[in-house]
């Protein structure tokens, strides 16, 4: 019965694009109507490092059968793709969902949700971790995450049980089945979230077109800026070949075979092998665009066009063909072909209670979130705790 009155009471957008990295990010938020209500969103990133809203939808709350629905509509319309994921934050409902709908796409935790879990759990050793944690899931290779997890062990070795029993494989990229690329957290659909919060307070027909005119504006946006991109790479990928180009200009090449070097960077041996597209410290073959040992062998070889060394998930061609379909404006609502039997149909209003106090108009923030007020600084040593005119360091002239 409640699965019913989901699909007919609620409404689902799917934007169709075939190029893109099937790394798909759900998540959920509360609406602040009348009646309440949430929107569930499905996101991804384009080739050019930007948001691209793949579905949403709007459920009366989140439970499993809410979020089985909203994995059916979109497995109709996205279908299940080769080396595709979903990730989100460890809510039950979408684990169990994506293991009902989608029983061979794994389902990758959020690093940032897990971390607020790590640090609930065991409040006395978030701050000796964080860093430590961070650096251990963002890990290229197994051995400087065997050398972090060590010194987890040394401060809390109940941390370790715990990750290790939330399974490696599922928030650490160097132990992922998959390549997640560099979405480790669910951060762009809580940015979707954010654009969406002033909207979330209308009625769900206002709210969804809101929705669609937020998406739409992204999309000709983006559409407009890739058809004038033909001869590099999207703008994020580009920045981080040029980061990398600026960091291999001190590093040392040895040529072993005609595709295999090995490259000397402060103490440290690496082994690019262009051929295969790999080097030993994992950056190359798992981003798949060449990483600062790979460009020093390419300059070694006096070559200038790194392009055929990148992901075609990051060219030009890519990009253009992923917002090539266009998203139709609604038709004004006198327009519309409603159907006789949902014309029959009798919606009525949702029961609720209205709790008590005004309406919290933000959410509720960590300790750690918080922002810290600065001291003022002084206006001569730029030291705090004074100001210009009781300043000790520069004594006044008499």
């Amino acid at each position: 019965m409640a699965k019913y009155k989901i699909k007919n009471n609620f409404n689902f957008r799917v934007k169709r694009s075939d190029k893109k990295r099937p790394v798909v990010v759900v998540d959920a938020a509360h609406l602040g109507g009348a009646y309440k209500g949430t929107f569930v969103s499905a996101s991804t990133l384009d080739g050019a490092g930007c948001i691209l809203p793949l579905a949403y939808g709007v459920v009366d709350t989140e439970n499993d059968c809410s979020w089985t629905w909203f994995f059916e509509n979109f497995k109709n319309a996205f279908g299940e793709r080769e080396n595709m994921c979903i990730v989100s934050d460890r809510n039950e409902s979408i684990i169990k969902s994506v293991s009902i709908v989608y029983p061979n796409v794994p389902h990758c935790a959020c690093i940032w949700h897990l971390w607020k879990n790590v640090c609930s759990s065991f409040k006395r050793s978030k701050k000796t971790l964080s860093d430590i944690f961070y650096s251990m899931a963002k890990a290229y290779r197994k051995e400087d995450f065997d050398k972090l997890m060590a010194k987890v062990v040394k401060v809390d070795h109940r941390v370790k049980d715990y990750l290790e029993e939330a399974g490696y494989e599922k928030w650490s990229r160097v132990h992922s089945t998959i390549n997640r690329g560099r979405m480790m957290t669910s951060n762009i659909a809580e940015c979707i979230n954010g654009c969406l919060v002033d909207a979330r307070k209308l009625t769900i027909i206002d709210f969804l077109e809101e929705a669609r005119l937020l998406f739409g504006s992204w999309n000709y946006k983006n559409r407009e800026i890739a058809s004038y991109t033909k001869d590099t790479l999207g703008r994020r990928f580009e920045e981080i070949l040029i980061v990398n180009a600026s960091k291999s200009s001190k590093m040392k090449v040895v040529p072993s075979s005609e595709y295999i070097f090995t490259v000397h960077e402060a103490g440290k041996r690496y082994i690019v092998c262009l051929e295969r597209k790999t080097c030993t410290c994992g950056r190359f073959q798992h981003d798949e665009i060449p990483c600062a040992h790979a460009i020093a062998v390419l300059k070694h070889k006096n070559v200038t066009n790194l392009h055929p060394y990148c992901s075609d998930y990051y060219k030009p061609y890519a990009l253009e063909k992923t917002y090539e379909v266009v998203m139709v404006p609604m038709p004004d609502k006198d327009d519309w072909n409603v159907p006789e039997y949902v014309l029959d149909e009798i919606v009525r209003p949702p029961r609720y209670r209205r709790l008590a106090g005004r309406p919290r108009k933000r959410r509720k923030k960590n300790a750690d979130e918080k922002i810290t007020v600065n001291n003022n600084c002084c206006g001569q040593c730029g030291q705090e705790g004074h100001n210009r005119r009781t300043c000790t360091f520069f004594p006044k002239e008499d």
